[in-house]
């Protein structure tokens, strides 16, 4: 076994080692946060796009804005109606489109270069920026909104990402993160063999762990809610209800919780 790592969320000794998921070590926390050792791990995607073709089926442009991003949006405007909205690590932009579609002044951050070269050339209603971090030209306290849906499980360090997106945004303003949920039942019955533990996954949180490292860098959480999976069942509708059902029993795979800012 290897020595025990320090926490990327509290820097204190994780207290137990789960098991492996591929080459990388699984360890707890005392706060609650199930990581990636990162002296073990290594992202797959560090050294190719991952909306590549070989990686990613190809898209077809202009895109559809689906009923799971127009799902994510009504989360934010259950609080803001409009504004400038930031999704950060926004992939190929449909949430972005489903914010813009309600009113929103919308912004993509990613870091794959043909996403952003794809969504410039087809979708110029949105902007777009490329790389891992909020670049300077987006000016301190100016933005109303900020998203990560199923970006913060990747991230190795994400104090510091939690600390820039507190800068760039404005007092009161909200921030909505979503994420595979660790407290699960369905992980609990499946362990490791579980969906979403997956190689280019670091993190892994439940409402409670996600939101003790988020209110420290300066949030309150609002809301908290659970999808049962990742996406809505469009040509399916009828599974909807008893998804919802399955949420309220514990089976909710998709964890979603709004936080605003306050100091």
């Amino acid at each position: 076994m290897s020595a025990a790592p320090k926490c990327p969320a509290c820097d204190t000794t994780a207290k137990a080692e789960i098991g492996q998921a591929g080459a990388c070590h699984l360890w707890c926390c005392a706060c609650g946060l199930v990581f990636a050792d990162r002296a073990t791990w290594c992202d797959p995607y560090s050294s190719r796009d991952y909306y590549d073709p070989a990686n990613q089926p190809v898209e077809s442009y202009p895109l559809r804005v689906t009923a799971t991003e127009r799902d994510r949006i009504a989360s934010v405007r259950r609080f803001i109606q409009t504004g400038r909205l930031l999704d950060f690590g926004g992939g190929i932009g449909r949430t972005a489109l489903a914010a813009h579609e309600a009113g929103f002044s919308a912004l993509v951050l990613e870091d794959s270069h043909k996403a952003v070269s794809d969504g410039k050339a087809h979708h110029p209603e949105i902007a777009w920026l490329e790389g891992k971090t909020i670049p300077d030209s987006i000016a301190d306290s100016s933005l109303d909104v900020i998203t990560l849906f199923h970006v913060l499980e990747h991230l190795a360090d994400p104090c510091v990402v939690l600390a820039q997106i507190h800068q760039k945004l404005r007092p009161g303003a909200l921030l909505v993160i979503e994420v595979p949920n660790w407290g699960s039942h369905m992980r609990r019955l499946r362990g490791l063999r579980w969906q979403f533990v997956l190689d280019h996954h670091v993190n892994h949180f439940t409402a409670a762990s996600l939101t003790s490292l988020v209110e420290k860098s300066g949030f309150q959480r609002c809301a908290v809610e659970f999808r049962r999976t990742f996406a809505i069942n469009e040509s399916k509708p009828w599974k909807e209800p008893l998804k919802k059902l399955l949420c309220l029993l514990g089976f909710g795979d998709i964890l979603r919780c709004a936080f605003r800012k306050t100091a």
